[in-house]
């Protein structure tokens, strides 16, 4: 493990445009979203001849769809027609100058012909769009050295320093200057400090020095010696942070990443960064806490940045407040219809809570702006189909296969749900396929292997299949109780009592004793092993929690199993 886990965010790599569906905005009518579909989807297939065709179409129908010049000018790059996408991208910005990803494009065009100059503009139309993106300003300083205005370049490379802190993508590019160097040893910084005792920097460098030796005390006493110099300073307090985890002591690294968040010299990116990698580490004690709390001390300073009430969202979802969650995602895409990834989030929350007719108006308006993210058809689809809409939500899946989702995992996604919609509408062997296709893609997805071995087994059709995908999903996930009743089913319908019993016991321990779904099913293997008097107490009880089904009270009242 990087000891030098705080500081280590800051460093930061060159910018480049990845070759991934970007999201683009575009104008919604019928004949444009057409020919946009068509055009994504030839491009995929990389068929850039045709995908041209469908945008440039697109453009005689609106002339100044943005998007529709966006596409063209990465098409044309994509084909080396370097002079071609310049023009189509800057038709692009005439409509949008501030549009992120089509700078981004642009930037790409002048760093393939070479134009630095005009990259350098470019570069500074991000940077006064997103301050604290700090590739921008790497990217930036290096188009300066490459345009021969190295004065200037040096110039760049040091603010990004003072911005972002030493990282050695900078160290290394700044060697072009001074020629190569090789860093400074323990003795050569102890030396720098005796003859500069004022310059943090040393102390700085030095205590990183000691921390990857494992000297952990010394490192420690070096930065309290420029934490006497500078008590504010951040860069002090977030390797502070670094050496206190080192030492196992939580709460003074806390308190020192408290003191670094709270000094307004520190980057925003940089605090994002912390607490994003602290997300997934959730399940330890302690992380939450101390999550939250610097989650408050960054939207307090920042409450009208949209990525913020993202980030905050991101820490409310990972606590279990999805309200909360939601209404930090409401607020950033309130705050900027631009930022993609609070559509997302947002729909995901809103279909978790079962919130589906919210769910199917958010995800009109965010397909209305983001029509080539084939996620956003799945949650749309998946909100109509939950709200008992399948021609609707059919609709949706076949527009989000027809953009050819590259994430086979999104796509097995799609599958899986297409086959359930397929079920509910009656077209049981076209459900089958979609199932077939779904679990070829994505294997080890167990919820999918689970559903389809539930499906089988409702219709008692290929049960040794159904068997053979519940038990994967058993196997993998043995805590999951929606897994473990999904497998007893399939071998009660197999006339495997024994083992069936006891797959529904253990669904019914792990928290789940009184699930009225769960209840009916063990009633029902007791019944089939002969345990009538017991059969009938828990199908009195799934009654009693709720589970109102005509045939559990049939089941009651006939005092026998009904299939």
């Amino acid at each position: 493990m990087n000891k030098l886990f705080f500081t280590a965010i800051l460093i930061g790599a060159c910018f480049s445009v990845k070759a991934q569906q970007t999201p683009v905005a575009v104008k919604d009518s019928n004949a444009v979203k057409e020919l946009f579909f068509a055009g994504l989807k030839e491009k995929l297939t990389e068929n850039y001849v045709n995908a041209s065709s469908n945008f440039s179409k697109i453009l005689i129908i609106d002339p100044n769809n943005d998007a529709a010049h966006f596409e063209l000018a990465n098409l044309q790059l994509r084909q080396n027609k370097v002079l071609d996408a310049e023009v189509s991208i800057k038709k692009a910005l005439t409509a949008q100058p501030n549009n992120t990803w089509y700078l981004k494009l642009q930037s790409e065009v002048y760093k393939r012909n070479g134009n630095m100059e005009a990259l350098i503009q470019t570069f500074d139309k991000l940077i006064a769009l997103d301050p604290e993106f700090e590739n921008y300003y790497f990217d930036r300083a290096n188009a300066l050295y490459i345009s021969g205005k190295v004065d200037d370049s040096q110039k760049a490379y040091d603010l990004l320093e003072q911005k972002f802190g030493v990282s050695k993508a900078s160290t290394s590019a700044k060697q072009r200057f001074k020629g190569a160097n090789a860093a400074a040893s323990g003795n050569d910084l102890e030396k720098l400090i005796k003859d500069n005792p004022d310059d943090v920097k040393n102390y700085l460098n030095l205590s990183g020095v000691l921390l990857e030796k494992n000297q952990n005390e010394a490192a420690l006493t070096t930065l309290l010696k420029a934490k006497q110099i500078a008590a504010d300073n951040y860069e002090v307090n977030l390797a502070l942070a670094d050496v206190y985890q080192a030492l196992k002591k939580p709460d003074e690294a806390l308190t020192a990443l408290k003191l670094a968040f709270g000094n307004p010299e520190m980057p925003l990116q940089s605090k994002v960064q912390i607490l994003s990698q602290m997300l997934p580490r959730f399940g330890k004690p302690g992380v939450v806490k101390n999550a939250t709390e610097l989650g408050i001390i960054i939207l307090n300073e920042h409450k009208d940045d949209a990525k913020v009430m993202v980030l905050y969202g991101d820490i409310l979802y990972q606590q279990g407040n999805l309200n909360g969650a939601k209404e930090q995602y409401l607020s950033a895409i309130k705050k900027s219809e631009q930022l993609y990834i609070a559509w997302e989030k947002v729909l995901g929350v809103q279909t978790l809570m079962g919130s589906y007719e919210e769910a199917i108006k958010t995800g009109e308006e965010a397909l209305t702006i983001y029509p080539n993210q084939a996620i956003l058809y799945y949650y749309q689809a998946f909100a109509l189909h939950r709200n008992g809409q399948n021609a609707e939500a059919a609709f949706e899946l076949k527009n989000a296969l027809q953009l050819e989702p590259e994430d086979a995992s999104l796509k097995a996604m799609i599958l899986a749900l297409q086959a359930e919609v397929l079920i509910d509408q009656g077209k049981l062997k076209e459900a089958d396929i979609a199932f077939d296709k779904a679990v070829a893609l994505a294997p080890n997805n167990y919820l999918t292997l689970s559903n389809y071995a539930y499906y089988l087994a409702l219709r008692n059709h290929d049960l040794p299949k159904a068997e053979k995908l519940a038990a994967k999903a058993a196997s993998a996930m043995p805590q999951n109780s929606s897994i473990l009743d999904t497998y007893a089913i399939v071998l009660m319908k197999l006339n495997r009592f024994d083992e069936a019993l006891m797959h529904i016991e253990k669904a019914l321990q792990n928290n789940e004793g009184n699930n009225p779904v769960y209840l009916e099913h063990y009633g029902d293997v007791l019944f089939l092993k002969g345990d009538k008097e017991n059969a009938v107490i828990q199908w009195q009880k799934a009654k009693a929690v709720g589970n109102q089904s005509d045939k559990l009270n049939r089941k009651i009242n006939e005092k026998k199993y009904i299939k």
